[in-house]
């Protein structure tokens, strides 16, 4: 046998070697170049879902009010989510590596419909936050925005699943490679053994690291599954979560001909709680509250919150409609009670307290809309009339809840064409029976409906916000009035104002009084701003500051509706008003009542020992008046002495007191 000479043997061990360093480079090249391509389009296809992810759910917290981000914030993370999805397409370079464009047409098309998805979720986003008070729970505007938010999501998993897919078909076409390669380097001995496990392992590195990625993926799509339906601050279902289960709850109602209550709960002041103890201590408040919720529900009863200080409650396969009224009643009174209880955030007690509404299916709505909007009705009628109670929705409701409706969609024209009026009340002197003024009072001037007196719109133009427009088209009337009556010769008289507390509360107030006033010509003492003590206690500091512009104007402030607040006394002596006006529900009957003497003369003592003058609303006998003057009240108003006019009846007033010789004063 013979054998090959040396250099034959060393060139043929030089050409395995040769071959074999090339074949495992080829190798090495290929993995490494895998690597490096399929991470950052991992990456990227990753970061396109969770930055949207983000967005949306920032968004809804900012919408809630429920935390401090910015709107740039959300619209940052978009901008974010669609930078990937371009690198995808053209390529791109950030600190997280560099990204190979996709090749795949079917892949580039995927890619197309993402970032088209992601344009109308910011759309829809823009109008939403542009219009925020069409966008109540249950409205097209807010279930369009969830749907395109989950089209969204749904185009941007073809993505992933199609980078996968073409993962798993390159690593299928690689290890097939390497297969056929390290049949054929079997044979060339040791040194290619020895390769080929250099080799092995650096491919099994490479596809440790793409398996990484995966599995990356797959927490993150499990994150990503968390925030879309659970609420990161409480832990419990948010509305998403919670429209699912109130839709399966009445689809199986339905099946089954049974019904389903659902309970409405919004905290009462919790805004307050955030304005003094922070929103850290909120978001701890608002933890406890879950947690008392959840536990006083059975195990089949479900409790969302679908934002801010709002919760859910779905008592589901209730026997009818009687039972779910029972059942839901019950845990109202439960849960009310619960609340009640002091928490503790961290050693500081907080009181708390709930208003609840309940709705019931299938008779007070037969859908799962309908149902949520019939329950908000339902608190926000609890919270009006009797906070810290549970209301029950009603047909009666509804009628009221649609008159708002339409009474808010006529106030946003009333205020547009100025249909609003002012009636004038007259003012006396009790003691001299003299007139000293009026109080201006706000007339609607409906084109349907005629006159309406203020008790019919101004709650909802509060709850609208219109209410500031509409104290200043007030006080612009009067001041206008004031000025044409000084051209008419006649003697100048104080006119009350109300503001509300809308109005009050901005902090250029005594500047847009001035402006009025030098407008018109008019005197400081001619003007008197009136604002119910509840208002002026909403926050103490800028009413200080506010009372202490005015008076260095020159214009009185009267505290009107006096006695129907809270801590009403305590308080008098931080405000430097100048007129206390004795609610009318203090004067009726006076003349009988004992209890209601006792407690004007007390209003009359306290305010003489504090330098203030006090007139007396709702004089309507002539008892009551005689009690009034014996009793020293300076001043007072009432259907007695004179109902609210117009401008052209309280001119003819003036006019016919100044030829009978009746003397104006000024208090």
């Amino acid at each position: 046998m013979r054998f090959p000479r040396r250099g034959y043997v060393a060139g043929y061990f030089g050409f395995v070697v040769i071959v074999s360093l090339a074949i495992v480079g080829y190798l090495a090249t290929t993995g490494e170049q895998m690597a490096s391509r399929h991470t950052p389009q991992i990456d990227a296809a990753m970061e396109i879902k969770f930055n949207a992810a983000m967005g949306h759910l920032w968004f809804e917290e900012i919408i809630a009010g429920d935390r401090n981000e910015q709107i740039e914030d959300v619209w940052g993370y978009l901008e974010a989510s669609d930078w990937y999805a371009r690198a995808l397409l053209e390529g791109g370079q950030n600190q997280e590596g560099t990204f190979v464009p996709l090749k795949s047409p079917t892949m580039r098309r995927q890619i197309e419909s993402v970032r088209e998805a992601l344009a109308r979720f910011r759309t829809i986003a823009e109008q939403r936050y542009s219009n925020f008070e069409a966008s109540l729970p249950g409205s097209d505007i807010d279930q369009k925005f969830d749907r395109i938010f989950y089209e969204f999501i749904d185009e941007a998993d073809q993505v992933e699943t199609l980078l996968q897919e073409s993962i798993v078909v390159e690593l299928a076409k690689f290890k097939q490679t390497v297969i056929f390669l390290t049949a054929m380097l079997l044979g060339t001995g040791f040194v290619v053994t020895v390769l080929l496990y250099y080799f092995e392992s650096q491919r099994t590195l490479h596809l440790s690291a793409i398996e990484q990625k995966n599995e990356a993926i797959e927490r993150k799509n499990s994150e990503l599954d968390y925030l879309a339906h659970f609420d990161h601050t409480s832990g419990l279902p948010n509305r998403t979560l919670f429209t699912d289960r109130l839709n399966q709850a009445i689809g199986h109602a339905e099946r089954k001909s049974n019904s389903v209550a659902l309970l409405f709960i919004d905290l009462d002041r919790f805004k307050s709680v955030n304005d003094r103890l922070g929103h850290a201590r909120g978001d701890e408040l608002l933890k406890h509250t879950a947690n008392r919720l959840q536990q006083s529900l059975r195990a089949d009863d479900s409790v969302a919150r679908i934002g801010g200080d709002e919760f859910t409650i779905i008592l589901a396969d209730l026997d009818d409609g009687t039972t779910a009224a029972t059942a839901a009643q019950s845990v109202a009174e439960h849960i009310l009670g619960e609340l009640t209880k002091p928490f503790d955030l961290g050693g500081l007690q907080v009181a708390l307290s709930a208003s609840v509404g309940i709705a019931i299916y299938p008779l007070d709505a037969d859908d799962p809309d309908n149902l949520l909007i019939n329950a908000d009705h339902a608190m926000y009628e609890s919270k009006q009339q009797h906070p810290g109670h549970y209301c029950f929705f009603s047909r009666e409701l509804e009628q009221r809840v649609q008159r708002k409706v339409q009474i808010s969609h006529d106030l946003q024209g009333a205020v547009k064409d100025n249909q609003f009026t002012v009636h004038y009340q007259p003012q006396w002197d009790l003691q001299k029976e003299a007139i000293v003024g009026f109080e201006a009072l706000v007339r609607w001037q409906h084109p349907e409906q005629g006159l309406l007196a203020p008790d019919s719109f101004l709650g909802v133009a509060e709850a609208t916000g219109l209410i500031e427009e509409i104290d200043l088209i007030v006080l612009n009337q009067v001041c206008r009035l004031q000025q044409e009556w000084a051209k008419l010769g006649l003697p100048g008289c104080k006119m009350s104002v109300n503001f509300s507390a809308i109005l009050f509360s901005r902090p250029e107030m005594a500047q847009i009084l001035a402006s009025r006033l030098a407008e018109y010509c008019l005197r400081t003492e001619n003007l008197q701003i009136e604002l119910t003590e509840t208002a002026m206690l909403q926050d103490m500091k800028h009413t200080r500051e506010l009372c202490a512009q005015l008076m260095n104007l020159g214009i009185p402030m009267a505290i009107d509706d006096f006695g129907t607040g809270y801590s009403s006394m305590a308080y008098l002596n931080n405000f430097p008003a100048k007129v206390l006006k004795i609610d009318r529900t203090f004067i009726h009957e006076v003349d009988k009542n004992r209890t209601a003497q006792a407690i004007v003369r007390s209003m009359l003592e306290l305010a003489g020992n504090l330098g203030m003058e006090v007139v007396a609303e709702g004089i309507e006998t002539e008892q009551e008046k005689v009690f009034l003057q014996s009793a020293g009240c300076s001043y007072g108003q009432g259907y007695l002495l004179g109902k609210p006019m117009a401008a052209e009846q309280a001119e003819k007033l003036l006019l016919a007191c100044q030829d009978d010789n009746v003397a104006f004063l000024s208090p």
